[in-house]
């Protein structure tokens, strides 16, 4: 694209700016062992069974609660799974409740000592800051911050900064724990001149408290609007911080929407505006694609997709109409899809949002995640922005219940 300037246009313009479908270029991994049982011999001899790899990554990435920010204070309140009050975090100085601007460097459970909070902040510098002990220090003063994201439970983040070089954006990934991050150098950096998208991390790997891969993509940097429904994301890559190697893991022609926490699956649609606007999943070990026909009335296309931690079922959202139309029309509808049969087998529109909580409507509202195999967790937004909620959607009932105030902030985690 010869016109940088022409091409953000288009963008705004085109609001569902989303991907073609071409091939994948896979990460070649090998699947974990299953640990068998040895014969029993008898209830009393037989030794007890180990704990498989599996159920580890499945203990370790389900959360113990959620956490959520007023948008008048500056703290995180956090809650059990029932909505019970587990810790509140102390964040002056953030802004913003966006998740992909802070994470919490450590367990938090019932009784337990507060983790740290790593957040970014713009006052009175642009930095990323540490709230710990009651006490708020900077870890690094920054360029403009774009995002960050970390292990879960642990103190093992990665973070992008963007600078402008002309009139391209230069941006920067680091990768390191609380101790390191203050000084350490970028291990990866683009500059675009032709698109303006930059580097966005979206998952990190750790061994041993030490970040091992960083899972990142590009993203579209100065692009906004106030009726742009989804992320412009292009790609998805992996760069092995041990090995130094670099590796494509979704083609370019694919709009990144959402990893599993074991990061193996992804949700991605067209990054092609004319191309189909349906919720691809791709199984980034086995290369097996299962897609997801839209709703018939979903114009605005899909994304926000968040996964099951067993991987069983993935969540997405699908919208039609606009939010700034005289008479806002838009409508929200989350689906949720088994991965295996590729069959949609849950869905909760926007109007049954708004009615358990009581609103009038809800001006929008996405999936951010799961609290276990039977509980999504929904963000909506009432006719005032500002006002938020988290609702929790039970399969099994399909009931919708309020979990708590405020807007999604992150997980909790073990």
């Amino acid at each position: 694209m010869k016109n940088l300037k022409h091409f953000r246009i288009d963008l705004l313009i085109f609001t569902t700016f989303l991907v073609s479908g071409c091939g994948v270029n896979l990460i070649t991994a090998t699947a974990t062992p299953e640990l068998s049982a040895p014969p029993v011999e008898g209830e009393s001899s037989a030794p007890p069974l180990e704990t498989s790899a599996e159920e580890i990554i499945i203990d370790k990435n389900t959360p113990t609660g959620v956490c959520a920010k007023d948008a008048a204070n500056d703290i995180l309140a956090c809650f059990n799974v029932y909505g019970q009050p587990l810790a509140t975090l102390q964040v002056p100085g953030i802004g913003s409740s966006d998740p992909q601007g802070m994470h919490i460097a450590g367990a938090l459970t019932t009784g337990a000592a507060i983790p740290p909070v790593v957040y970014r902040s713009w006052e009175p510098e642009q930095a990323l800051l540490i709230s710990a002990n009651g006490k708020t220090t900077t870890l690094r003063k920054t360029n403009a911050f774009l995002a960050l994201a970390g292990v879960a439970g642990q103190p093992v983040l990665a973070f992008t900064e963007v600078a402008y070089d002309g009139n391209a954006p230069h941006s920067y990934i680091y990768a390191g724990t609380l101790d390191t991050l203050g000084s350490t150098a970028a291990f990866y950096d683009l500059k675009d001149d032709q698109t303006g998208m930059a580097l966005m991390p979206v998952a990190v790997e750790a061994v041993g408290e030490q970040a091992q891969k960083v899972w990142y993509t590009y993203t579209a940097w100065g692009i906004g609007g106030a009726d742009l429904v989804y992320p412009i994301n292009r790609g998805l890559y992996v760069f092995d911080l041990a090995t130094g190697q670099n590796m494509q893991a979704l083609d370019t022609e694919r709009n990144f929407q959402g990893i599993s926490p074991d990061n193996t699956l992804v949700g991605s649609i067209s990054f092609d505006f004319k191309g189909d606007h349906s919720m691809r999943m791709t199984n980034l070990v086995t290369g097996q694609m299962v897609n997801f026909p839209l709703n018939p009335s979903s114009d605005r296309g899909a994304g926000y997709a968040v996964f099951l931690i067993d991987g069983k079922y993935a969540a997405w959202l699908e919208a039609s109409g606009s939010m700034i139309a005289k008479l806002p029309n838009f409508q929200a509808r989350i689906r949720v899809g088994d991965i295996a049969t590729g069959e949609v087998v849950y869905e909760v529109d926007s109007t049954m949002a708004a009615q358990s909580l009581g609103w009038e409507r809800a001006s929008f509202m996405k999936p951010v995640g799961w609290l276990d195999a039977q509980t999504l967790v929904i963000e909506a937004r009432g006719s005032d922005w500002d006002t938020a909620s988290l609702v929790k959607y039970e399969l099994a009932s399909g009931s919708l219940t309020i979990l708590c105030q405020g807007s999604f902030a992150g997980f909790a985690y073990p």
